[in-house]
């Protein structure tokens, strides 16, 4: 399982979340507010977060 830390920025504030997933991938449609960042685990999804308003800091790796 890998560590994703991401800093997702609001409007007026912005906050750290820590993510465990196994990997993740990108969807996007052009330039449009839908592009996110999709986090998996198991096959399921755990998590999502809009690549405009999100930035990976570090991902802490588990290659076992």
């Amino acid at each position: 399982m890998n560590k994703y830390h991401l800093t997702v920025i609001g409007t007026s504030t912005s906050w750290d979340v820590v993510v465990e997933a196994e990997y993740f991938h990108t969807t996007t449609n052009g330039s449009t507010s839908s592009d996110y960042y999709a986090f998996y685990s198991n096959g399921e999804l755990v998590a999502c977060y809009p690549i405009k308003r999100t930035i990976i800091s570090k991902i802490e790796r588990n290659d076992k």
